[in-house]
């Protein structure tokens, strides 16, 4: 296998508008589509957005447009909530007490916080109805969960026989599915199954993406028994949504969901994709590198005001590491994937899950 070069977009909310940001400036530098020069580009939740805009052909100055045009209203408040029956009697009293102790709504409590028809309307602009399957170059992955069976699932462009029968859903659905962070936004609803955000297991997608280059190693491997599988030939550029050092007391000698209902989701995000930089630079080497920024206060998931802050970061921390990157990653240009349009390919995977 040829030298094979993954993106990797970690989830992180509207601090996905720093990615965008470090993309368009290292693109504009470039002088050409920055998605033709990597083999796969991976994304989870907000890195899902920017991953399939890239991969779809969109550039990434256009994906940092759609951070412009839609970041803030994308956390669109939803309207109070109206409680029924007896419980309007007691609701207003909890709900009061409720915002004293975790400085959030107990709206929460029933529904998930933000109104996704603002969510759904900007992707259905962005990607129209295109699917997975109009998905022709750039080979991408997007984790999820699928709450129906009870499992990981990973929506794929057509690079593999597997991703076969998620070739006609919508890429503004898989986002949608991708993006669906618990109590944020509710779940997507795709045919039957029920989808939540994939940073719930795979924050950084990053250790995810290698397993589906040596996936594809091992098919090309049975396409051509030649071939050899050589993980020296994956090299990785992960660009992260903040690095946050918090440090939490909780009260007392126990903490219960009063402590953690607004802390949970960033402790949860924060902690994956810091835990997998270790075996990433273990695994890799010098063939991984990794670019963030360092969060010196909690930014939350949904903190639209940042967004200015994020997009001059992505700017600064393109002009420092430009040449850096230019040199181990932008000069490469990757060749167009074959799709496969039907599950009957003569020759057939062996299924490890995912």
């Amino acid at each position: 296998m040829a030298r094979f070069q993954i993106l990797s977009l970690i989830g992180g909310g509207i601090r996905g508008a720093f990615v965008t940001s470090y993309l368009k400036e290292l693109e504009q530098k470039l002088g050409r589509p920055i998605a033709d020069c990597f083999d796969l580009i991976a994304g989870t939740s907000t890195g899902g957005i920017i991953a399939a805009g890239l991969a779809f052909g969109l550039s990434a100055d256009e994906m940092h447009q759609f951070y412009v045009d839609y970041g803030a209203s994308i956390f669109t408040e939803r309207e109070p909530y109206r409680a029924k029956g007896h419980s309007r009697f007691w609701f207003p009293a909890m709900n009061w007490i409720f915002k004293k102790r975790t400085g959030g709504s107990l709206d929460a409590a029933f529904r998930a916080r933000y109104c996704p028809h603002a969510l759904e309307n900007s992707f259905r602009k962005g990607f129209g109805d295109h699917t997975l399957g109009d998905i022709k170059c750039t080979r991408l992955i997007m984790p999820a969960v699928n709450l129906t069976k009870g499992e990981p699932h990973v929506f794929r462009s057509t690079h593999l026989p597997k991703a076969v029968h998620d070739k006609d859903i919508r890429i503004a659905e898989a986002v949608i599915a991708t993006t669906a962070a618990p109590t944020y936004f509710p779940h997507r609803q795709i045919g039957d199954n029920a989808f939540v955000d994939g940073g719930v297991w795979a924050a950084d997608p990053s250790m995810l993406a290698i397993a589906e280059a040596i996936r594809i190693q091992q098919f090309e491997k049975q396409q051509d028994p030649a071939a050899s599988i050589v993980t020296n030939d994956i090299h990785l550029l992960s660009v992260g949504t903040g690095r946050a050092e918090f440090s939490l007391s909780p009260p007392g000698d126990d903490a219960g969901i009063l402590f953690w209902a607004s802390r949970i989701a960033d402790v949860m995000g924060t902690s994956q994709s810091q835990g997998v930089h270790l075996p990433l630079k273990f695994f890799l080497g010098d063939r991984y590198r990794h670019v963030n920024f360092r969060m010196e206060e909690k930014w939350g998931l949904d903190d639209v005001e940042n967004i200015p802050k994020l997009f001059a970061m992505g700017e600064q921390r393109a002009e420092e590491t430009f040449d850096a990157i230019n040199e181990e990653f932008l000069q490469h240009t990757t060749p167009c994937f074959v799709p496969f349009d039907s599950e009957e390919h003569e020759i057939q995977m062996k299924d490890f899950g995912f």
